[in-house]
């Protein structure tokens, strides 16, 4: 049973809003770039393995993808986290394209793809980490202890894989014998140790401790709030910006018309500026003149707010514009 699904990662969102809200000749454009197409490659390989632990007896498993959950000195993050009631597994999900070669010598994965190579850091220490760092929390919060196995999973199907060490290769699986693997740890681990109520209790315990990273990206790579472009962007042709006029939105490179288009420059805003708005900052962003406009739309979108009117903020949760 999947308990915390699959979700695009809140980094992805953010690069996202802020390749829309960039000029195209803007020089950071290319880094952000690059910096999504590795976020929704790793999502699409979580994504992608879901179809293989569909497989799996529902009972048995309980499915748990990107937790996040506050450690000491720093959170942990794990990719998949899979729980029954003999043993536990961690998996660390890599989508890498063409060949990687695991070197035990080095510690680091290697991709060679275009002939050119390129070195990742070790999946298998990572993960083992994770193992330990779980451990350690599952100790403080006084949950008996369970064998708690971890694999590396190449969720690309095309990618050759390559390792010297047998050890290795017990703990690096294709993603088409994953399950064939989980089942072979579940004959291992045929003793029960958690009852069915210990396990929601513990499913309880780490959804109330996951806590999502949200990376303040405009800091982290130095670009200003000022180098946005604001206003609302078309559906259809992403040109900015549309014009309010007879209650919609009217794009004027190609004519197309939307009553809610205002939604994602709002999610833009909460995601890349703040997560509140004032009537004028709303005002200033959409580019709109009307104060009065502004106070519908607000009003409209049920947004829960603090103050009088003149010194109202709104409170903006991103997730609620999609």
């Amino acid at each position: 049973m999947i308990i915390k699904k699959c979700e695009i990662p809140i980094k992805a969102r953010l690069l996202e809003a802020s390749l829309c809200r960039l000029p195209a000749t803007h020089p950071k454009r290319p880094i952000l770039e690059s910096e999504l197409g590795k976020c929704m490659a790793g999502y699409r390989g979580e994504q992608s393995i879901d179809s293989v632990l569909a497989a799996l007896p529902e009972k048995e498993y309980l499915l748990f993808h990107d937790l996040r959950i506050p450690s000491t000195p720093y959170p942990f993050q794990l990719d998949i986290l899979i729980l029954s009631p003999s043993f536990f597994l961690i998996l660390e999900v890599k989508n890498v394209a063409g060949e990687i070669y695991f070197d035990d010598d080095f510690h680091q994965l290697i991709q060679t793809k275009y002939d050119q190579a390129r070195a990742y850091d070790d999946p298998i220490l990572q993960v083992n980490r994770q193992r330990t760092e779980l451990l350690q929390w599952l100790t403080s919060k006084k949950v008996p202890i369970l064998p708690i196995e971890t694999l590396v999973v190449s969720a690309n199907s095309l990618t050759i894989v390559r390792a010297k060490n047998k050890e290795i290769t017990e703990k690096v699986v294709r993603k088409n014998s994953l399950a064939l693997k989980i089942n072979s740890l579940a004959q291992k681990h045929q003793e029960d140790i958690l009852s069915k109520k210990e396990l929601k209790k513990l499913t309880n315990l780490l959804l109330k401790a996951h806590t999502p990273y949200v990376p303040k990206l405009l800091e982290i790579y130095k670009i200003s709030a000022d180098e946005l472009l604001t206003g609302v962007q078309c559906p259809n042709c992403r040109a900015l910006p549309m014009k309010r006029k007879w209650g919609k939105w009217h794009c004027q490179s190609c004519s197309y018309c939307s009553s809610d288009a205002h939604l994602a420059a709002i999610r833009d805003y909460a995601l890349l500026i703040k997560p509140t708005i004032t009537n004028r900052e709303l005002r200033d962003f959409l580019r709109l003149d009307s104060v009065s406009i502004a106070t519908k739309m607000l009003r409209n979108m049920h947004i829960p707010y603090e103050g009088t009117t003149k010194s109202r903020v709104y409170h903006l949760n991103w997730r609620d514009f999609y």
